[in-house]
């Protein structure tokens, strides 16, 4: 069955209120679904002036205009699925959100310690390094063989700070990204989560902290082989991704699932900008989190599965949680932080909650 394609006339009858229960499904996937995503950013750029959500804003890029709309869509979605009526209000305040700018700003922490260095039998012992990525920061690091990469906030990497033998292993805790360089001789290996990935001349993202239930591995370019040794010796290979693959793990399991996906969701982080896509509430806070070194906690079940779409880039703390309170059904309580014995204050601590006026009845 061939599927409808994008179609503005639709969307301006949704945005009139007049789509039947199909019709609002059909928009709702095409909001959604990453694959239409091109699409749409197409044709909202090329019929901006024919949607009546206010004078358009040229300085917001085409993602911050699928925000907006899936914000519309959501937001409506939820509404009525309480029987509550769509109110016009929030297509105006939308309307009027900017884009915020990229502050490249990096807070880099270096931390290197080695063993004792002396010699035995004539060899030398390997010396290591560690990087660490402070929390709500971003680091930028570079390697020996001449491999980049970048760590996301309260990651660390050890490597050797002279790569020795047949292959060059790095070990991972938390999040980074590496451009891999060419070394037909010696593959290079991230070791993390009881896993070896190993690759070439390639570009993948891991994601791996040590409070996450899995493992993310997404593939940019080249190729990535995931191996795992069980206790017995054995080498198990799990997955040989290609460019655009994602593969997710599970620590306690080993089960694993291989999908499409486009890959700037999963890796444009290291330029400073948080992508959210349809992700559900509970996935949202935890990578907010994250970002802003908070802690967030859901006071209503249901509003785990809520689903949310924004790109925050390197905005404040406080302009983020307004922006969610703005475009969804929630809000929040910020909670007092104490001063401890040593002068520092505790984590940022946030509740989320469901406004009253969405209570189910």
């Amino acid at each position: 069955m061939v599927e409808p394609e994008v179609d503005i006339k639709l969307i301006k009858k949704f945005l009139q209120k007049k789509c039947n229960h199909k019709e609002r499904e059909l928009i709702l996937k095409w909001f959604t679904h990453i694959k239409y995503e091109r699409k749409l950013k197409h044709v909202i750029r090329e019929h901006w002036n024919e949607i009546e959500l206010g004078s358009p804003d040229y300085d917001l890029d085409t993602n911050r205009l699928l925000d907006k709309f899936h914000h519309l869509i959501h937001l409506d979605s939820y509404k009525k699925s309480r029987n509550l009526p769509f109110y016009r209000k929030a297509y105006q305040q939308l309307s009027k959100i900017a884009a915020v700018l990229l502050l490249p700003v990096l807070l880099i922490s270096t931390l290197y310690f080695m063993t004792d260095g002396r010699f035995f039998a004539k060899e030398e012992k390997t010396i290591y390094a560690e990087i660490f990525s402070p929390l709500a920061a971003r680091t930028r690091f570079e390697l020996p063989d001449g491999s980049t990469g970048w760590l996301n906030s309260g990651s660390t990497l050890k490597f050797p700070v002279k790569f020795r033998g047949k292959k060059r292993e790095v070990a991972l805790s938390g999040e980074g990204f590496f451009n891999v360089a060419k070394d037909s001789e010696k593959p290079f290996i991230v070791k993390t989560c009881n896993m070896d990935i190993k690759a070439l001349g390639t570009s993948f993202n891991v994601s791996a902290y040590p409070d996450d239930e899995i493992c993310e591995i997404t593939l940019e370019t080249g190729k990535v082989i995931i191996e795992r040794t069980r206790e017995s010796g054995e080498t198990v290979k799990l997955a040989e991704l290609q460019p655009d693959q994602q593969i997710v793990i599970s620590k306690r399991t080993y089960k694993s699932n291989v999908s499409e996906v486009v890959t700037e969701k999963y890796t444009s982080w290291k330029e400073g900008k948080l992508v959210l896509r349809n992700d559900p509430m509970d996935v949202v806070v935890k990578r907010i989190g994250r970002w802003y070194n908070a802690e967030i906690n859901l006071k209503n079940d249901e509003l785990e599965s809520y689903r949310y779409r924004a790109t925050f880039e390197d905005e404040t703390f406080s302009e983020v949680l307004k922006l969610l309170k703005l475009t969804s059904p929630i809000d929040y309580i910020e909670h007092k932080r104490e001063m401890l014995r040593d002068g520092t204050f505790t984590k940022k601590e946030i509740t989320f909650f469901l406004k009253p006026g969405y209570k189910e009845k």
